[in-house]
Order: C-alpha cells, then sequence, then structure tokens
C-alpha cells in the first residue's frame, strides 16, 4: 500500500475532523515501530495508531489493539510528557509526507506549553519524533549522523526536517506561475524535473498527469514547446482544483498491491478498484487483514514459526533415515541365502553368484562379501545389517509419528497467535507456552493458571455455537464447558478452532449444522480456499490422550461437511 503527499493531504484532513480538540488518555508502545494513543473527546474515544512496518500510515482503528503488560523507557516518557495533553492541531507541511500534531500539555509549573509529535511516513526512513520548542525529546528511532543517516535524530539535538523538505507545493502555483517556473534546469526529463522541485508527485501523479496532458515523462523540459508546458501546467492546475474538498478515497489492485488515492485516475481505472466513503475506513480494514502485531506477539510468533522450521528439518531427515531402509528385506535375504550354501568352499572372493533359491524364477544373485570372514560370518554380518534396520524402522516411525504431532500442535499455536486480538488471549497462550517449555519463565513472567473465558459465541435459530480461539481455550469448549450430546466440529487436517453447537436438548436442523460447519472452517488456516472439509461428531466421542499437548484431540464415528467457509457473527441471529 501507497501513502503519497496528496493521499496524506486527505487522511490529515479526516484527522483533523475526529481528533482535533480531544484529550490524550493512554499512550502505549506496541512494538519497537508502532505506537498508540487512545483520544477522548465529545465524540468518544478514538484509537489512534502510528505503524513504521513495511506500509508506514497512520490510522485510527475501531478497537484498542493488543498492547504489552510491560510498558518501555519510550512509553513511561510519553505518558509523563504527553498523556492528558489536549491536541490542538494536525497539520500536513508543505503536502509532504509529514505530519505534525501540537499536543498542549501543563507542564511542572502548571503553565500551558505545546509540544509536537512529527509523524515522518518516508518508507524505510519513516519515524515518530517528539520535539518541545524545535529541541528533540524522544523519537521511536534514533538516529546519529553518518553514512546510514543524513541527520542527527537524539535527545536535546536540535530537530531538522526531512531532506527535500523544502520542496514545493505544485498546487500553491497557478498554470502560467508554474509555465514561468519552467524556464530553469531545463536540461533534465520533466519527470524527474518535477520531483526534484515539488511534493506530491509520486510515479502514480506524474503518470496520471501525463496521460491528461499528453506529454512523456521521458522528454527533456527544454524540448517541449511553450504549448506543451502551458498545457502541463495547467493539468496540474485542474487536477489541484479536483482534489479540493475531496472525500474519501479509490482503491486500485495492480499486480496484487493496493493503490490508494483520492480521486478516480484514468490512469488506473482499467485496473479493479473500490471506493470507500473515508480513508480511515480503508486504512482501518487494511489494519484488520495485515495488522502489525505488537512486541509480545511478534517475539512469540517469531519463536513459533523458528521451532516450526527446526521441526519441519527433523521430520525431514527422520524421513530420509527412514528411506534408507529400503535394502532391510535384501540384506535378511543375502544372510538367509548365504547359510544355505555355507557349505561351499571359496578362495577369500570378495563376491559371490548363487542361484536364489528363495526366488520363483531361481535367478542368479551376486553377494558382496568380506573376504576376511567365512560365509557364515558375512550371513550373520548381513542379519546384524537387517536387525539394525528393522529396529531403526520401528523407532523413525514411532518418532516420525511423534514429530509430526508435535509440528501439528506449533502450527495451532502459530494460528493461535495469528487470531489473537484480545490482551488476555495473548495472556493464555503465552502461559501454554511456558507450560510446554517452549519459553523460559522469570519472575515478570509467572505461569498463568486461569486462562481467558471470553469465548466467542453466535447464535443461529435460538441454538449457541461457541469457538475457541486457543488451544487452552478449546480444550476448556470441548472437555468441560460442552455436553457430551453436544456438537463438535474442526476443519479436517489443518489447525483451526473447535466449534461446539451447543444442541443436546434438541436436535439439530441442517440449517444449523451447517452454520456451524461454515465457522470451523472458517476459524482455521483453511480460511482462504473456496471448499474446507470440515468433521463433525458428539463431544463423547471426541477424547484426549494422556500426556497429549494443549488442543490435541482424537476422535471416532465422525461425519465429514464439505462447506464453504464464512463468518457468521454479523449474519446469525
Amino acid at each position: 500500500m501507497n501513502v503519497d503527499g496528496i493521499t496524506l493531504h486527505s487522511i490529515t484532513k479526516e484527522l483533523q475532523q475526529i481528533l482535533t480538540g480531544g484529550q490524550i488518555s493512554k499512550i502505549y508502545q506496541l512494538n519497537h515501530r508502532s505506537l498508540y494513543f487512545r483520544i477522548f473527546n465529545d465524540t468518544g474515544s478514538h484509537h489512534l495508531v502510528i505503524t513504521l512496518d513495511d506500509a508506514p500510515r497512520v490510522y485510527i482503528t475501531n478497537h484498542m489493539p493488543a498492547t504489552p503488560d510491560i510498558p518501555t523507557g519510550l512509553c513511561m516518557f510519553l505518558r509523563k510528557y504527553y498523556e492528558n495533553g489536549r491536541v490542538a492541531a494536525i497539520q500536513q507541511l508543505h503536502l509532504d509526507r509529514l505530519i505534525e500534531i501540537s499536543v498542549d500539555v501543563l507542564d511542572t509549573r502548571g503553565q500551558v506549553v505545546t509540544r509536537k509529535i512529527h509523524i515522518e511516513l518516508m518508507g524505510k526512513y519513516s519515524n515518530v519524533i517528539f520535539t518541545e520548542n524545535g529541541i528533540i525529546l524522544e523519537a521511536l528511532i534514533k538516529t546519529t549522523k553518518g553514512k546510514q543517516a543524513v541527520r542527527t535524530i537524539y535527545p536535546k539535538e536540535p530537530y531538522d526536517f526531512p531532506p527535500n523538505f523544502m520542496r514545493m507545493n505544485p498546487f500553491d502555483f497557478s498554470a502560467q506561475e508554474l509555465a514561468d517556473i519552467m524556464t530553469v534546469d531545463t536540461h533534465i526529463p520533466l519527470g524527474k524535473w518535477m520531483l526534484k522541485r515539488f511534493n506530491g508527485m509520486s510515479t502514480i501523479v506524474l503518470d496520471e498527469l501525463s496521460l491528461r496532458a499528453g506529454c512523456s515523462l521521458e522528454k527533456n523540459v527544454s524540448e517541449m514547446s511553450p504549448a506543451d508546458i502551458f498545457t502541463w501546467c495547467r493539468s496540474i492546475e485542474t487536477f489541484g482544483y479536483e482534489l479540493n474538498d475531496v472525500k474519501g478515497a479509490y482503491v486500485y489492485v495492480r499486480d496484487n498491491r493496493d493503490i490508494l488515492f483520492p480521486l478516480l485516475l484514468k490512469s488506473l481505472v482499467k485496473y479493479p478498484h473500490r471506493y470507500y466513503e473515508s480513508i480511515e475506513e480503508y486504512l482501518s480494514e487494511y489494519e484488520h487483514t495485515h495488522r502489525s502485531l505488537n512486541s509480545e506477539q511478534d517475539e512469540l510468533k517469531k519463536k513459533v514459526l523458528k521451532l516450526i522450521e527446526k521441526q519441519k528439518r527433523k521430520i525431514k531427515r527422520i524421513a530420509l533415515e527412514m528411506k534408507e531402509t529400503d535394502k532391510m528385506d535384501t540384506y535378511k535375504l543375502y544372510g538367509d541365502l548365504l547359510m544355505i550354501y555355507a557349505y561351499m568352499k571359496r578362495d577369500h572372493e570378495s563376491s559371490i553368484t548363487i542361484t536364489n533359491l528363495l526366488s520363483e524364477t531361481q535367478e542368479p544373485i551376486t553377494i558382496s562379501l568380506n573376504p576376511a570372514y567365512s560365509m557364515t560370518d558375512n550371513a550373520n554380518r548381513y542379519y546384524k545389517r537387517y536387525t539394525k534396520m528393522r529396529n531403526r524402522v520401528q523407532i523413525s516411525q514411532k518418532l516420525h509419528a511423534e514429530n509430526k504431532e508435535y509440528l501439528d500442535y506449533l502450527s495451532s499455536l502459530d494460528y493461535a497467535l495469528d487470531n489473537t486480538t484480545d490482551k488476555h488471549e495473548l495472556v493464555d497462550i503465552k502461559a501454554e507456552m511456558l507450560k510446554m517449555g517452549l519459553i523460559k519463565a522469570t519472575s515478570k513472567n509467572k505461569l498463568r493458571k486461569e486462562f481467558s473465558q471470553n469465548i466467542v459465541t453466535i447464535k443461529t435459530d435460538g441454538l449457541e455455537i461457541w469457538i475457541g480461539h486457543n488451544n487452552r481455550q478449546n480444550d476448556f469448549l470441548t472437555f468441560k464447558k460442552a455436553h457430551p450430546y453436544d456438537l463438535w466440529f474442526h476443519a479436517k487436517d489443518t489447525p483451526g478452532s473447535h466449534v461446539i453447537l451447543a444442541c443436546h436438548r434438541v436436535e439439530p436442523t441442517e440449517h444449523q449444522i451447517l452454520v456451524a460447519a461454515q465457522l470451523a472452517a472458517y476459524h482455521s488456516k483453511a480460511r482462504t480456499s473456496s471448499k474446507v472439509d470440515v468433521d463433525c461428531t458428539l463431544c463423547r466421542h471426541v477424547k484426549k490422550p494422556a500426556h497429549a499437548a494443549p488442543g490435541f484431540v482424537i476422535f471416532e464415528k465422525q461425519t465429514t461437511y464439505v462447506v464453504e467457509p464464512r463468518d457468521w457473527s454479523k449474519t446469525a441471529n
């Protein structure tokens, strides 16, 4: 997703309407590149998130994201200097990818001071910097001037705007004024000339202007006629008029990538696109589908993914060892034949060719020998190889099954972390990982015996459907909350939630069973598939083996439904 200067201008206007005058009531640092502000005003509480991940953005989400239990040093600093402050102003500077939020707070002397939050959304150079009177108080990412940074971002240092900040806003000029400016430094291509002097000129905007004006971006400005220059400048002026009082935005999908822009663009209209009445609506949807994990959740997910890769390598190694046992039966045959022909005399040959008496066709067979041993000793050596490989097969099969079961458990943890939106659910998963020895316990990280019982409940035609969001909830639902004659659903052969249809008092209808099966498909890793196999059986037929990992069950007498994944949380009644 792209956020250029023009799109950010529309985002800024929406933020102004929603947040100006609000009070900052809570601050969290979600991870090393994300911040959360809860802002309260006369319209209610608003959840502002600033994230500098692979798609740097600032947006208002519909719910409070999962937050770390222990605040960072930066978080404590921001709470001291910005919490309870009033959002006095929000503005974009020079149509650049820079938002400045002014916050009025009371200092220790009881006087009102204005502190600023500079949000720089500039790709890998993005940052959030906090200043007072032009001096840096803190920053999300600190840098010192050198080969990797062109300016110093550090507490007590003067705040310098990003390089090229003083480029102009092209929409501040008339067409004639722009044409007059285009008489300077004209020996470079038109596209580069615009990027060098003006903010807001992304490749998307330049391609649109090029299409409207009929001018090539590769052509040098000096080679353009006065009529072409004026046509180009007139298209810029008209484009600026169209941006006045624009509301909402269009999202174009090109090469499986979302392109966000406030206007309907002729250069992109051929691609699939959709309209949103507000940019914040799209950004909130984007956050839901591409949400950034908080630091603790991110750390746990990286740990689980690392263990999954390790487990896959281990299973692959066991499979290779099992493949090496393909010659097991051949070694037994060699031993049997050498015992049959043990009476034969030989002169220390390295091999012997004999008739295979144990075969129906009795074809000749050549067997390698160790010249230092007798026929009987060579036979015993082959028997020893056979026994070793037979034992290896038995052990490897057991190890393969155990490691496959453990891999399935890790995959279920990965699924639970992907679908965790509540802080208490994250604590449940962390407690489970502590119990399983996947992470180390510390004085700040004690095992939580209780767990979140905030079970997702959906009603369909009067019956309740319960959905577990992690392994601890799954075990609680299946073995404690559910009645033995309730129906149990789970997506087949893929990590997912245990879904219970509470129907022990009545006979469920086909529609109720369909809803439960579709929910089980939706709450699984196969959610994006068009059709999913879902197993269904009575809860009394679901068992948990002794010493099994959380969430692992075995079941019988199941019926398999093939359904389309569907979220009934908003449509079921």
